[in-house]
């Protein structure tokens, strides 16, 4: 008899270890199966446990109150999108309107350009005439000098607008090396 009061007692440990316990750990796991699977276990159980009419009460309770909570975060969001799109928008028209700014001083500063462009090419001739007359009329040893610290480009400039007769006076006056450089390049 003290056999089988011993094995009663051993009933429930033994029904928990073999029953309760894997069970429970296949739920578990059968949980996170179907969660790795892409279904949403807790819902299909909130679902059957809404059919039950206590649970059903608890369940709606809450489920009204997320949905609240929810709908007012909805709204707060939609106002959010409201006012960046009318942000979004602003920035758009004026980044258009300073586009629109930008090509207009483009185009004035093309314009301007083109202008001086026009006008420096009308002036360059009158201004190297009237430049060559003032070594004309210098002391052509003093002109002489004065070019030698040009560079050759400019003293062919200056030179060519020159008469014959000022320009042999001024080339007589230069050292003997640069004025045979300037000769070559005045006939090259």
């Amino acid at each position: 008899m003290a056999k089988k009061s011993k094995r009663k007692e051993n009933g429930l440990p033994m029904f928990l270890f073999l029953i309760v316990i894997p069970a429970a750990v296949l739920v578990v796991l059968g949980g996170v199966l179907l969660s790795l699977l892409g279904m949403n276990p807790m819902e299909q159980v909130r679902s059957a446990a809404g059919q039950l009419p206590v649970v059903s009460t608890w369940i709606t309770a809450e489920d009204d109150d997320e949905v609240g909570e929810n709908e007012g975060s909805l709204m707060e969001n939609d106002d959010e999108i409201m006012r960046l799109e009318q942000a979004l928008q602003q920035a758009e028209e004026t980044i258009e309107e300073l586009e629109e700014e930008i090509e207009q001083m483009e185009e004035d500063e093309a314009f301007a350009q083109s202008g001086e462009d026009m006008a420096e090419e009308d002036e360059a001739p009158e201004e190297l005439a009237r430049i060559a007359r003032v070594y004309e009329n210098m002391n052509p040893r003093r002109a002489a000098e004065i070019m030698e610290e040009l560079s050759d480009d400019v003293v062919l400039l200056h030179m060519s607008e020159m008469n014959d007769d000022s320009r042999s006076d001024i080339l007589q006056n230069m050292d003997p090396e640069r004025a045979a450089d300037i000769t070559t390049l005045l006939g090259g």
